[in-house]
Parts: C-alpha cells; structure tokens; sequence
C-alpha cells in the first residue's frame, strides 16, 4: 500500500484555513469523529488525535471496521509515525483481518519496523492460524533483523504446518547462511517423502554447499 516515511506528511498541510475547522473538537468528539460517515471528518480525526497518548489504540480499534481505501491508508501512516512495541502487540490482531488491504498494511508496517516486530515474533509464530503464521514468514523474509534467518530455522524445525514449513524454507533460499546446513538434515527428517519439501532442501544444499564440504 506503499506507507509514507515517518518524516513524510500524511495530510496536506498547506490547505486553506477556511478548511480548517473553527472550533477545536475534545477528545470524545474526535472518537465519535472517527466513525463519522463523512470521509473528510475521519480523516481530520485522524490528524487531530495523532498526538494522544492512546491514538494507536483506537487507530487500530477503527482498522478493524474502515473500509475507505484511503483512510485504511491514512490510519496506517499515522501509526507509523508512533509505532511502538505496544502497538504491536496491539496489531496483531490485523493480520486476520478479512480486508486484504489491513492485512498487506499490518504486514508493511511491521516490515518497516523490525525491532518492534521482533517483541512480537515468539507471540506470532505460536499463533494458532497457519495463516498468520506464512504472513510472519513473509514479514521476516524482507525485515532487515539480524535474528531472521535463526527465526526461519525455528519455524522450519518446529511448525506443524507443511505449508508454513515450505514458506520458511523458500525463505531461507533467499536469506539462509552457512548455519541452514545445520537444520536442513532435521527438517528432511521431519518431513521425509514430502516431495517439495525435498525439493527446496535440495535447491538450499545447491546454494550453501554440500554438507560434507
């Protein structure tokens, strides 16, 4: 969905103060803004409760009912601007979301977040949906984290999943290192006569070398 820098400006800070509106609303109103049917009014709630100490928490809460493309894409910004490990945690939810365009922006944003990610990584590769758990794979293939790659052991040594396991090791194609040669053996073990699974451990040993070299 392509999220703005932190330093970037979501709203258009040169419109005109007759836009603007006259009268500062208090917090209550701007949450009962946020569920306005008027675009515009959301998205000036958005803007105004940005510097609450409990914005992400409602960010998200309205994430889980928007259906707007562009306020999707506005919540999103804001809460890059003030992404913690807390709105993480509270985000975790989102990657169930049935709205492709919430799940691809918790997915993006906890992309451009890795540190914050990672607080969260052990909560969800034990989630219970295989789902979430591919999605976690696919956040730690593109994360910059120095721990991605012993993550995607993990998930390939310990997953219950044959599609989460097969995720993972696609990933490591791209991001294994001279340790992967390590798990191949046991993940061959675990899933042996899995035709894929063999397949992309052999494409692995082609890339990192044998393991009797």
């Amino acid at each position: 969905m392509g999220l703005k820098k932190k330093n970037d400006v979501s709203f258009d800070t040169e419109s005109s103060e007759s836009e603007r509106r006259a009268v500062a609303r208090t917090y209550e109103q701007l949450i009962r803004d946020l569920s306005s049917s008027d675009i515009e009014v959301r998205r000036w709630a958005i803007r105004d409760l940005g510097a609450s100490d409990t914005a992400d928490e409602v960010f998200i809460e309205r994430l889980h009912k928007e259906t707007d493309v562009t306020i999707i894409e506005a919540l999103f910004s804001a809460l890059d601007k003030m992404f913690s490990s807390k709105t993480a945690s509270e985000m975790l939810d989102l990657l169930k979301s049935e709205n492709v365009q919430v799940r691809n922006g918790a997915i993006e944003l906890f992309q451009l977040n890795p540190v914050e990610f990672a607080s969260q990584i052990d909560n969800i590769i034990d989630d219970s949906d295989p789902d979430v758990r591919i999605f976690c794979v696919d956040i730690i293939g593109a994360v910059a984290h120095k721990e991605a790659t012993n993550w995607l052991h993990k998930i390939a040594l310990t997953d219950t999943n044959i599609n989460v396991v097969g995720t993972a090791l696609d990933k490591l194609t791209e991001v294994g290192d001279g340790t992967t040669l390590e798990v191949l053996p046991l993940v061959a073990e675990r899933h042996a006569g899995n035709s894929y699974i063999e397949f992309v451990i052999n494409i692995l040993y082609q890339q990192l070398g044998s393991a009797d070299e």
